[in-house]
């Protein structure tokens, strides 16, 4: 997993290049010290960057300009330009550059990179094989194309150096099913007559719908069944590839395969799943001053562990152990809390309502009464956490009020110690108990209950893809039933016999009758356990991440925002800034920690997606546990879709939107039409949709390709503000005009004509806003 580099480390690099004759330019780019050798001879060095965020600090000199389009100098990077003379041979360059320092400062390369300037030619990155000029766009397509590299190479470092681990768990799993095995079989209901069924888990619901005399809903029609697929596997709208593959398979079993293609996508998958349990688990990392009550960003231990599709078992245990990096993306980061005087009791909490459905918040400060846990039981798993009896204090009361008999009981005294234990009645664990506290914590929990982990697991599946748990609250189990409990002792079986693999028990789901059917208008009480029939699913709107990523996915853009942090020159530590990066999906933001509202520490583009995002009940702080949203509809809702940045952003035909190679294509108008409804909704238009656009469209349709027109290009600005200058009057002024060019979104392309491209506009933002694009079928 992902840990702490202790100090600064040298990074090398060397290749051999061949040149032409001449007298060339050299330009070395590093954060700090660096240096550059041809041949053996060191022709330029760039000397240690400064340190130290005072926020009073005055904004710099733009950049220099090297040439027309040459990517422009960033923030807390140096820079020197020499000049080199070839002989015609294949010359040895070596470049050697230190990376962060002393233990805190991040180990971030920034631009890291040596470009050269052939006879005067423009700028392009050194390279033996590739020409690659140093522009915006071709450093955005190979850095993309590098973190994909570094993806690869990161998921298979992981699946070597934790081949004995994996062997492990695999040895664990096996002792899991042979106890599963010897368990009494469950009984599988009988085929109802009429009622159809794909898989076991029909079984189940069309017996309970036959009793309650209801008959199940029809299977929905193929595209909505592929668009639900896609957005419940993957988080997005199915691609036009994925369409295609679809359409192209006129096999019997094509939902199946299609289910299967789609959960291959290891890494949407990953992206999918990652926001919801950042919400589970309370993942709230903080740009800003990250030790200040929040969490390390173990969100990236979360999306390799989804990628990977790690055994969930391992995934609880690893999160309870808490190893790794703190700041950087290991489980360690779940333990920060330092704004709490018993830490590991909110972390005990967590781990209790996401793994076991148990709802111990109240036991913090009392003993529940409406549960059966009292302060004991929560203090003594907290001790397991902490490895060590641990103290009640003084704010883990609540004071007594004379005349005054209390609801609620108190059993623990401030000052009392307790002991590390686990408070339930103990079950034999499937190996050796470790003399780590937390260990045994972890091996409680994902065996003392029996199957309760893997029930609360399936459930939690199931409340996703239905829109309902089969029990509800599906992270609060003490008074409540299963709407179907012979189905939900069936699929936590399942999910032990395949190794406690979520894509697994997701398959199942996925391939049953009752999923595919058409939506059940009528299932909308949580807590009626009679009305919880699942003849189809419940109405469901996308989650805000789905939003979101399907905007961007239809349109075929990037997201395009700035670093995830407010030390862009990367002078501070890492205890007091983070960088979470470049966003590429939604699970990605964070809070962007600007209480001060002060225009100098705004990240413009950032916070027009944190807007959208907000507005479908995305939370930008998780100071608690979650499993469900707010997903009340609000007016905001429609009115920022519809007129705020990111829309705007979607509908405009830019050179980089997707719709704008589409109507560049010598195509009919007809067949634009029924495009640009398959890349949108995910269907062909209706005859009725498809006269109305056709005739809006029509108009100098034929000459709407402005020919000998070019892609709009143009220098990204850089303006040197972050934390260490957020007081300069001038700080505040360039942030303003940022905002500003933000809301302007992206510039329109000059190739088609601006009264048609308009009109397809507006085919687009009608497409976008209507309630289907929002519901999921």
């Amino acid at each position: 997993m992902i840990i702490d580099r202790s100090d600064t480390f040298l990074l090398r690099a060397f290749a051999k290049v061949k040149l032409p004759v001449g007298k060339h330019r050299l330009l070395l780019r590093s954060r700090t010290l660096s240096r550059l050798q041809v041949d053996g001879k060191i022709i330029a060095n760039l000397k240690k960057a400064p340190s130290g965020t005072s926020a009073h600090g005055k904004v710099s000199a733009g950049p220099q300009d090297l040439g027309k389009g040459v990517r422009l100098l960033r923030p807390g990077m140096q820079e020197v330009v020499v000049e080199f003379q070839s002989t015609g041979k294949t010359h040895i360059f070596l470049l050697e550059s230190f990376v962060g320092g002393n233990g805190k400062l991040r180990p971030e390369t920034g631009d890291l990179s040596v470009s050269i300037s052939i006879n005067g030619a423009p700028f392009a990155l050194l390279s033996p094989r590739e020409n690659l000029p140093l522009t915006d766009t071709s450093w955005n397509k190979y850095t993309t194309a590098a973190r994909e590299r570094l993806r690869l190479l990161n998921r298979q470092a992981r699946a070597e150096q934790g081949a004995e681990e994996t062997e492990r768990w695999e040895r664990h799993h096996k002792i899991a099913r042979e106890i599963a095995a010897k368990k009494p079989t469950i009984d599988i209901p009988e085929p109802v007559k009429g009622y159809p069924a794909q898989n076991t888990i029909d079984h189940f619901i069309n017996a309970k719908l036959h009793k309650a005399g209801r008959r199940p809903l029809p299977l929905t029609e193929d595209w909505a069944f592929l668009r639900r697929a896609s957005l419940d596997s993957n988080g997005v709208v199915p691609s036009m590839e994925v369409i295609e593959e679809f359409e192209k398979d006129k096999r019997n079993d094509r939902r199946a395969r299609a289910i299967n293609r789609l959960l291959k996508e290891n890494v949407a998958w990953a992206d999918h799943w990652t926001s919801y349990w950042q919400d589970v688990l309370a993942e709230n990392p903080n740009i800003v001053k990250p030790k200040l009550n929040n969490t390390g960003p173990f969100r990236f231990w979360i999306h390799e562990s989804l990628q990977d599709n790690k055994p969930m078992d391992r995934f609880a245990t690893e999160l309870v152990m808490m190893e790794g990096s703190r700041y950087y993306g290991g489980p360690a980061g779940f333990g920060i809390a330092t704004q709490n005087d018993v830490p590991m009791a909110a972390k005990a909490q967590i781990l209790g309502q996401a793994f076991l459905g148990m709802q111990m918040k109240c036991a913090r400060c009392h003993d529940a009464p409406f549960h059966s846990f009292n302060q004991k039981d929560l203090f003594s798993i907290a001790a397991m956490l902490e490895r060590k009896p641990i103290a009640v204090p003084s704010t883990s009361t609540v004071p007594k009020i004379v005349g005054h008999k209390p609801r609620i009981e108190i059993s623990l005294k401030p000052g009392a110690s307790v002991a590390p234990d686990w408070p339930f009645q103990p079950a034999q664990l499937s190996e050796p108990v470790s003399s780590d506290s937390r260990a045994q914590l972890a091996g409680f929990i994902i065996g003392a209950h029996g199957d309760r982990f893997a029930k609360v697991l399936v459930n939690r599946v199931w409340q996703r893809y239905f829109g309902w748990g089969l029990v509800e609250p599906a992270d609060d189990w003490e008074k409540t039933e299963a709407s179907h409990p012979a189905l939900l002792d069936w699929l936590g079986r399942e999910f032990i016999l395949s190794g406690f693999d979520l894509k697994h028990i997701a398959r199942l789901i996925m391939n049953s009758h009752a999923y595919q059917r058409q939506v059940d208008p009528s299932l909308t009480g949580a807590n009626d356990i009679a009305k919880r029939l699942f003849a189809g699913p419940a109405r469901r709107r996308m989650t805000a991440e789905q939003l979101v990523d399907s905007l961007f996915t239809v349109s075929g853009k990037q997201m395009g925002t700035e670093q995830l942090t407010l030390d862009v020159n990367g002078r501070g530590s890492v205890t007091v800034f983070m960088n979470l990066g470049l966003p590429r999906r939604a699970w990605e933001f964070t809070s962007l920690s600007n209480e001060r509202d002060r225009p100098s520490l705004a990240i413009p583009k950032v916070q027009s997606v944190v807007d959208i995002l907000s507005a479908f009940g995305w939370r930008d702080a998780r100071q608690d546990a979650r499993t469900t949203r707010d997903h009340e509809p609000n007016v905001l809702q429609p009115a920022i879709v519809s007129n705020g940045i990111i829309g705007k952003r979607i509908t405009q035909l830019s050179d980089d939107s997707a719709f704008t190679e589409l109507a560049l294509q010598p195509i009919l108008c007809e067949k634009l039409v029924k495009a640009v409804y398959r890349r949108i909704l995910s269907r062909l238009p209706t005859e009725k949709e498809q006269l109305m656009m056709n005739n809006h469209l029509r108009t100098v349709y034929d000459n709407r390709v402005v020919k000998g027109a070019t892609i709009f290009s143009a220098q990204e600005k850089v303006l040197d503000v972050s934390w260490n200058n957020h007081f300069s009057v001038e700080a505040n002024r360039i942030k303003i005009e940022l905002e500003r060019l933000a809301r302007e979104g992206d510039p329109p392309t000059r190739r088609l004509r601006g009264e048609w491209r308009e009109r397809m506009e507006d085919v687009i933002y009608a497409l976008v806003n209507s309630p289907e694009f929002i519901f999921i079928p």
